[in-house]
């Protein structure tokens, strides 16, 4: 494992990617919040708004993922996290980014314990940056949840009775 001494920043703005997306929610948020209004009154139509932006902000915000020597920053704008190297045993790639997770084998709890990184257009640099921190994954190394699970021969696991 080598360890990569320089620093590697990116951002990601889901709404500005995908604009047709962006606007749907925008619409649908507006509906919602105007029809708060007329049954509910202004203040829990106030709050049904502020609901929303805090549960879409990662989605409307641009996001700043830092790769430093001592570990990640996550900047969503209203929250800064701070994660260290120590902390994660490998990374995988995901449908829209990479886990890093802290769990040095596949299991279930890697979506819940693992970093969940959004990914730019070319993530030809963020992907060797991990390559010289962590081992490489295998080729497809994604959690199914189908996968048919291996149980163990019945006849060997039994206790042998003498005699």
């Amino acid at each position: 494992m080598v360890v990569p001494s320089s620093q590697l920043t990116w951002s990601v703005h889901r709404a500005r990617e995908t604009p047709g997306k962006t606007g749907a929610a925008f619409a649908f948020i507006v509906v919602y919040v105007v029809l708060a209004f007329w049954v509910f009154g202004p203040l829990l139509a106030l709050l049904a708004a502020l609901v929303f932006f805090l549960a879409l902000n990662a989605y409307f915000l641009p996001i700043t993922y830092t790769f430093t020597d001592k570990g990640i920053v996550v900047d969503k704008r209203l929250y800064k996290a701070n994660y260290e190297w120590k902390q994660f045993r490998r990374w995988f790639r995901t449908t829209g980014g990479i886990v890093i997770s802290p769990f040095s084998h596949r299991t279930y709890l890697d979506n819940f314990r693992g970093v969940h990184l959004l990914l730019p257009d070319d993530p030809a640099s963020i992907v060797a940056y991990l390559e010289k921190r962590f081992a490489p994954p295998p080729p497809d190394d994604r959690l199914r949840l189908d996968e048919p699970r291996e149980e163990p021969d019945q006849e060997n696991t039994r206790p042998q009775m003498p005699g």
